[in-house]
């Protein structure tokens, strides 16, 4: 009883921000090995396709893409799962609203890029595929929708008429509420960004380099995608791809640095192939199953990728076409100052290894779950 109680008061001390990183850790861990790889598998594809071994366009090509790229596409449906574990609700049921939201005439639908009604109620058309936070969203609500209808629907039908109700009530929600909230504060994150660039490359660096893997973890990273494709399609050329490859190097060191210092074999285990992952351009691993779940060498890994976005800001760094920052693609970054990227990197990487070796961090409590 007395370990009941003291778990039950340490619960309640957690601040805000330590639930959420709790929440978002434990509906990505039980999947972590697998999005490690598939990141490596996207990073072979990225590899045999800069060699020319396999072309776009060819069978061989489309099946390879696809084996990569599936988890990612259909991760609402992952995370719908997990979160339905976590939120202790039917999970088939909270899966069943993700395959909704990805399903060909649903996403044909988004992608006409026309707003909607739905039950009179205003719907924007977005792309809800590789998303996060608005399948989140669904499956709690989910889960008092299906309390509700334990209350309200009597128990020889509710078997049969619980999971109707339920993608009645929360899909619509999902398309009026939880997708635009991620879109619009996407959107609001984009026009900071375009005003902040304007006024200093280097501090619009430090800022996008900093921040960025915390606009992931919540799927705000989205708004800034159409300015990265409109800048490509009107200038030739983007600054943001060449300010977040920082970050992305900054998670890998962060997650080498945790794998060599811990103890725990499963941590460090999971910490080298997400390091690894990392230089592929998958960050995910190194957020969800390492860094944030540590916390510490999350804040390292921010201030690593700050330091190399301000020197990409500063030499004014550039991506020629859409690729995350990688080994695999850094030919899309041979235009302007490429030399200064690459520093840019190698900066970030060491930056966030040393600062989580020397700062350290508390892995006690994976201990006791390994």
């Amino acid at each position: 009883m007395a370990n009941q109680e003291n778990t039950a008061v340490e619960t309640k001390k957690k601040s805000l921000l330590d639930r959420v990183i709790d929440l978002i850790s434990s509906v990505f861990l039980p999947f972590i090995t697998l999005m490690v790889a598939a990141g490596i598998l996207k990073g072979i594809v990225a590899l045999l396709t800069a060699a020319n071994i396999i072309v776009e366009g060819h069978p061989l090509y489309s099946v390879f893409y696809a084996m990569g790229d599936a988890f990612f596409y259909f991760i609402p449906v992952f995370l719908a799962f997990t979160a339905a574990k976590r939120f202790g609700t039917e999970p088939f049921c909270a899966v069943l609203v993700a395959c909704v939201l990805v399903h060909p005439t649903f996403v044909a639908l988004m992608e006409a890029g026309e707003d909607f009604s739905i039950l009179g109620l205003p719907a924007k058309a977005m792309t809800y595929s590789s998303t996060v936070i608005p399948i989140l969203l669904a499956v709690y609500m989910l889960k008092w929708v299906e309390i509700l209808c334990k209350k309200v629907i009597p128990e020889t039908v509710r078997a049969i008429l619980t999971p109707p109700v339920c993608l009645i009530l929360v899909i619509p929600v999902t398309l009026v509420v939880f997708g635009p909230i991620g879109l619009y504060i996407g959107n609001w994150v984009a026009a900071g960004y375009q005003w902040l660039y304007g006024l200093s490359p280097l501090v619009a660096g430090f800022v996008l380099g900093a921040l960025f893997q915390v606009m992931v973890v919540f799927g705000f990273n989205w708004g800034l995608f159409p300015i990265i494709l409109n800048n490509i399609a009107v200038n030739g050329y983007d600054t943001i791809l060449a300010l977040i490859g920082g970050s992305i190097f900054s998670q890998s060191g962060a997650a080498l640095a945790v794998g060599i210092r811990t103890r725990n074999t499963q941590l460090r285990s999971t910490a080298v192939s997400a390091a690894i992952a990392a230089f592929f351009g998958i960050t995910e691993p190194a957020l969800f199953g390492v860094n944030i779940r540590l916390k510490k060498p999350m804040i390292c890994a921010c201030i690593a990728g700050g330091i190399g976005g301000a020197i990409a800001g500063w030499f004014r760094c550039q991506a020629s076409a859409f690729a995350f920052p990688a080994l695999t693609t850094l030919p899309v970054f041979w235009t302007v100052a490429f030399i200064p990227f690459l520093l840019s990197l190698a900066v970030s990487f060491v930056a966030g290894f040393v600062l989580t070796l020397v700062i350290g961090f508390d892995d006690s409590a994976v201990e006791e779950e390994g």
